[in-house]
């Protein structure tokens, strides 16, 4: 389904083994957990991977943090200097902090050993026992498989599936993506980047391969006119098609979602350019 030539573009810093893996495995485990069946579950796929693994380079979660850090990270558990010093350079003492005693981590010293991992970081005894039983690998047993080339992707795709993110993809919602995978919106904007580097890689499923930038400005266009109530992100799901078919029948034009020069000049949009490289 992927090229090896597209995924060493949009991941140049990976390990050849990943890349030449995951170029072999995506047809059929795409396949399996529905990623091939529109363009927009895959590129959230590959954009939300690419953050939360740092471009395919799997690893375990790095724990290692400053108590300044921590504060960012974990606002509501270390409220101030005194409450996040204790855990600052202490990896295993943060990891039983923040995750033991919840995600099925009932045994001392699970928070670290089910620390993040993989292309997704699955997180905790739950999350590894489930995608386990889904894959076929004993990620309880032995969590590390979940970093390894030969069982990255598939580990991904069972997560994908067991948290059933393909309906908030076909819904176009990026943040609400970031949200089920996260817990919250943390990093947000290197997701978005990401996504925005998927497009320049490979095909794109907007209308008439348009910018993301004008992408957005329809979106507002439609959100001032009170038919668009989700996120400005140049992203176009379910509600934002809606709302462009709701617009032409509004402005007389032929039915449909497509978003041509018609549309654009009705709702004051003026396409936008991108510059070279971005």
């Amino acid at each position: 389904m992927l090229t090896l030539s597209q995924l060493r573009q949009l991941y140049p810093s990976a390990r050849h083994d990943h890349v030449q893996a995951f170029t072999d495995q995506s047809g059929p485990l795409f396949r399996r957990a529905g990623l091939d069946a529109t363009a927009l579950r895959c590129h959230f796929f590959l954009a939300q991977t690419g953050h939360e693994s740092d471009g395919l380079r799997a690893r375990a979660e790095n724990l290692s943090y400053s108590a300044a850090r921590l504060m960012q990270v974990w606002p509501g558990r270390f409220p101030s200097l005194q409450a996040a010093l204790p855990f600052a350079g202490d990896p295993e003492k943060l990891a039983e902090k923040v995750y033991g005693g919840r995600m099925g981590n009932d045994r001392p010293g699970d928070g670290f050993r089910f620390r993040g991992r993989g292309y997704i970081q699955i997180t905790g005894r739950d999350a590894y026992r489930e995608i386990g039983l889904r894959t076929g690998l004993d990620l309880e047993a032995e969590p590390d498989l979940a970093n390894e080339p030969a069982h990255a992707l598939a580990v991904a795709c069972g997560y994908w599936a067991w948290k059933r993110l393909n309906a908030v993809a076909d819904a176009g919602d990026y943040a609400g993506l970031t949200r089920r995978i996260n817990g919250g919106l943390v990093g947000l904007q290197d997701r978005f980047a990401w996504l925005e580097r998927v497009q320049r890689c490979m095909p794109w499923p907007a209308p008439a391969a348009l910018s993301i930038a004008t992408l957005k400005a329809v979106q507002s266009a439609l959100k001032a006119r009170g038919l668009y109530d989700g996120s400005v992100d140049g992203v176009i799901g379910r509600r934002s098609l809606a709302a462009i078919a709701t617009f032409r029948a509004e402005a007389a034009l032929a039915p449909g979602t497509e978003l041509d020069d018609r549309v654009l000049e009705a709702l004051g949009v003026v396409q936008a350019v991108p510059l070279p490289g971005h």
